[in-house]
C-alpha cells in the first residue's frame, strides 16, 4: 500500500563563530516528502547550511502496514567544520514513529550540539510528521 510521507517544521541553527559572521543565526522551514510502500534505505530528504561551516541534514526511511500506518525512521545529523560540504560529523539523533493513516505526529524541539565548543554551535528542530493518501 503506497503512502505520501511528508515531514514539515522550523529550524533554527547557531553558529558561533562562523567563517562569514561570528554569532549567525539561520532560521527557516523544513519541508520534503516522498512516496513509500516497503522498507526503504534512509536517503537525505532535506538539508541546509549555515555561516559558512555547518549542515544539517534529515535522513528517512519508512514501511507502511496493511492498516496504511506508516513507522518513520529519522535521522537529523549536524555537521560543522571548515566549510558547508565538510564530513565532520558532531551530533545525531535517531528516532522512530509510526503515524496512523490519514494522521500527523508532532515531534518538538530536537537539539542537535557541537561539544567540540562548548555547545555554541547547534541545531532546533521542530517536526511534523504527516501519513497522507
Amino acid at each position: 500500500m503506497w503512502r505520501n510521507i511528508a515531514l514539515t517544521g522550523t529550524y533554527t541553527i547557531r553558529d558561533d563563530e562562523g567563517i562569514l559572521t561570528a554569532g549567525t543565526y539561520c532560521n527557516g522551514n523544513v519541508a520534503s516528502e516522498g512516496w513509500v510502500n516497503e522498507v526503504r534505505t534512509p536517503s537525505v530528504w532535506w538539508e541546509t547550511t549555515c555561516g559558512g561551516e555547518i549542515r544539517v541534514e534529515k535522513h528517512v526511511s519508512a514501511e507502511t502496514d496493511a492498516t496504511g500506518g506508516v513507522m518513520i525512521h529519522v535521522t537529523l545529523r549536524f555537521y560543522e567544520g571548515t566549510n558547508d560540504t565538510n564530513t565532520d560529523l558532531d551530533a545525531a539523533y535517531d528516532f522512530n514513529r509510526y503515524v496512523p493513516a490519514g494522521q500527523t505526529s508532532t515531534v518538538s524541539e530536537i537539539t542537535l550540539r557541537n561539544g567540540e565548543n562548548g555547545g555554541k554551535d547547534w541545531a532546533k528542530l521542530n517536526l511534523v510528521l504527516h501519513n497522507n493518501r
